[in-house]
């Protein structure tokens, strides 16, 4: 814990999801050491709480004083271990909750920045969440706006610092949320335990009003498995994804949304897998989910999908 006599500093809780992988190997983990590192005394007060999806547990040997761990050998996804973060941080009273997987490389400086970025939008309650600037291998994945009727993502420049007028939509990984905005929208929606779960949360939390500050000054680096099939996804990850992303037209999104998710969808088998590195196992699934959505109704989509979720949970 970092604390001062002279002053109460902003209470974190750093969270960070693991899935085979010791917390020692993780790049999240041994980053955000260093960043509590260059921290000034009474800046912030961090807690780490490792939350491990490892299938079946795993023995991760013993841990500092300032870190909690719980293993779920479920693995019930990122959402849940998000919500029991939340669950911790309404609790243990702090102010924001910093939701990471294991594969962020955050910057020396990360924590420095975000104190600086709180003390502009701490009294804003409005403000919802903080969120840096994120590329991998070059490329800009979040945070990002959505153009007109969802046609294409539109990335914001690493030079944008401040709250944007349109909604904002960025990666679970490296946001800092305030604690008492996602109480307020019920947590994470556990329908999207994995894939969408960040898009369908920033979604309701704006749709409630809230709204998102850019911190464009701080930058991560962050492996995704969506811009790499080839090497860092599978099929069944990737068939989950596309049906995570079907149900958010489905629950969230108009007509015509849903007519250019179709679209969509007859472009990605065609073109976007052979860019990806996906081969024929990926084509297959695509036209499974291109059929699905041309041949069946969207009340049976979402019931079956609810379905699966209630199994899904009961097991």
């Amino acid at each position: 814990m970092v604390n001062s006599a002279n002053q109460i500093p902003v209470r974190m809780l750093a969270v960070i999801v693991l899935y085979k992988m010791k917390p020692s190997e993780s790049v999240t983990l041994n980053t955000l050491q260093k960043a509590i590192s260059r921290l000034e005394h009474g800046q912030l007060a961090i807690k780490i709480f490792l939350f491990d999806n490892t299938p079946g547990g795993q023995d991760i040997g013993a841990l500092p004083a300032y870190m909690q761990y719980k293993a779920d050998v479920k693995n019930g996804g990122v959402a849940n271990a998000y919500n029991c973060a939340l669950e911790i941080a309404r609790e243990e009273g702090f102010d924001w909750l910093i939701t990471l997987d294991q594969d962020t490389s955050l910057p020396d400086d990360f924590l420095c920045k975000l104190y600086h970025a709180v003390a502009i939008v701490g009294l804003l309650n409005t403000v919802a969440a903080i969120v840096p600037w994120v590329s991998d291998d070059g490329y800009v994945i979040s945070p990002f706006t959505i153009m007109k009727y969802w046609i294409r993502t539109k990335p914001f420049p690493s030079s944008f610092i401040g709250i944007p007028l349109k909604k904002v939509y960025a990666l679970n990984s490296a946001s800092t949320v305030r604690v008492s905005a996602l109480t307020a929208i019920g947590g994470y929606d556990l329908d999207y335990y994995l894939d969408y779960s960040d898009i369908e949360m920033y979604h309701r939390l704006q749709d409630n009003n809230f709204s998102v500050f850019i911190a464009g000054n701080i930058h991560v680096n962050h492996e995704s498995s969506i811009t790499d099939l080839k090497n860092r996804s599978n099929p069944i990850r990737y068939e989950g994804r596309l049906r995570a992303e079907e149900a958010f037209y489905d629950e969230y999104l108009g007509r015509i949304e849903r007519i250019v998710l179709l679209v969509k969808m007859f472009y990605r088998p065609v073109y976007r897998i052979w860019r990806m590195g996906g081969d024929l196992p990926f084509f297959r699934i695509s036209l499974l989910c291109l059929c699905r959505r041309l041949f069946s109704s969207r009340k049976h989509r979402m019931e079956t999908r609810k379905l699966s979720a209630k199994r899904r949970l009961a097991v």
